[in-house]
């Protein structure tokens, strides 16, 4: 009898040892995720941010699907890459500084990366301001 409420306790608490594991590498590979993801949508930013003001309207709309972010040079990035996509959209905008009486008028570039479920991995935000004449 003392040998069945033993071996009832022990495996009760094997049971709470596995699912807290089994949490914590669930956990790891969502954050290692949302790295990437950060990483991506940073890599991309920082090459529309390089364009000519005037082409960065081109790039709104643009898209590449789960498993094809690719390099500037135009090669597939491949790993933990290959599980994400990354979207641009650019819309007019504008930063008002009240201090100043300042209206500035730019874009507004967003860059969301995602995974295999469509799911919002990373997303960014920059305002590009227009050039002064």
């Amino acid at each position: 009898m003392e040998v069945m409420i033993a071996v009832g306790i022990l495996t009760v608490a094997i049971a709470a040892i596995t699912t807290a594991i089994v949490a914590g590498q669930s956990q790891s590979v969502i954050a290692k995720q949302m790295i990437m993801g950060s990483v991506a949508s940073e890599s991309l930013m920082s090459q529309i941010s390089a364009e000519p003001y005037e082409s960065i309207q081109s790039w709104d709309g643009f898209r590449e699907e789960v498993g094809t972010i690719s390099t500037l040079s135009g090669s597939i990035l491949e790993g933990d890459f290959s599980l994400l996509g990354r979207q641009v959209q650019v819309e007019d905008g504008e930063v008002l500084i009240d201090e100043l009486e300042l209206n500035i008028v730019g874009k507004n570039v967003t860059v969301v990366t995602f995974n295999q479920l469509n799911e919002v991995v990373s997303e960014i935000t920059k305002f590009v301001p227009e050039p002064s004449i």
